[in-house]
């Protein structure tokens, strides 16, 4: 074999390579930093496990209080979108998770904070998931948070805007309460720290209220997850 043409050939396996290891690179470095994943939180009771399973195809499962996190990575369903696969993570109610959650925060695109809207307390866990998650340092405009008034059909359940109103005065306390534990940290960090007046979700436009309940097979908050899905 002529020396021209086995110099040519050897450049063109060496090109070869170089790009296809360039492409792996760009590839995995994409994809490692795509958020992928619809988290749903919230107190425990709130309904969550009943969405996550509904979310998977499965309407009818008899629920009790979950104690691991249930995840299913790469999901695909036309029920929430016809083109991609997500993970979908159910996080239990208990304080022991929450480090978990700030973790899985930068992953995900979608968080549903779901909340018992026929139950108070339900309210004040849900206050202080938030307010640690929209103070967090791993928390960015590019989430879409979804707050699900939870169970309208049952019992005599609060509106979202009297929701919203509970969970307002919630955050506002908890943050006037840190922050006068913390007069004399000169390292105060977070969003809400430097809130000057009363907080209001209206400083977070990717912060929505939304009413949800097994019985009309959550049809609001579904649609809203796939607009998100469809531009992401």
């Amino acid at each position: 074999m002529a020396l021209p043409l086995l110099n040519t050939i050897l450049i063109i396996i060496i090109t070869t390579i170089i790009l296809f290891i360039l492409y792996k690179l760009l590839f995995s470095k994409s994809k490692a930093g795509k958020k992928n994943s619809i988290m749903i939180i919230g107190p425990s009771g709130s309904g969550k496990t009943t969405l996550f399973y509904h979310l998977l195809g499965q309407k009818n499962i008899q629920t009790v209080i979950s104690m691991q996190i249930n995840k299913v990575e790469n999901y695909a369903s036309e029920l929430l979108s016809n083109t991609s696969a997500y993970d979908i993570i159910d996080v239990p109610g208990t304080g022991y998770f929450k480090d978990k959650i700030m973790d899985l925060l930068p992953s995900t695109i979608i968080l549903l904070v779901i909340i018992d809207s026929t139950d108070k307390k339900s309210n004040t866990q849900a206050a202080e998931y938030l307010y640690d998650i929209l103070n967090s340092d791993k928390y960015t405009e590019d989430l879409n948070i979804y707050v699900c008034c939870n169970k309208q059909d049952a019992g005599f359940p609060k509106s979202k805007k009297m929701i919203e109103n509970e969970l307002t005065k919630e955050i506002d306390n908890l943050i006037k309460i840190k922050q006068k534990n913390n007069l004399d940290d000169k390292e105060q960090i977070g969003t809400l720290f430097q809130i000057k007046g009363k907080f209001s979700f209206n400083m977070f436009s990717n912060v929505t209220f939304i009413e949800t309940d097994q019985k009309s097979e959550y049809k609001t908050l579904i649609k809203k997850i796939k607009e998100v899905l469809e531009v992401a």
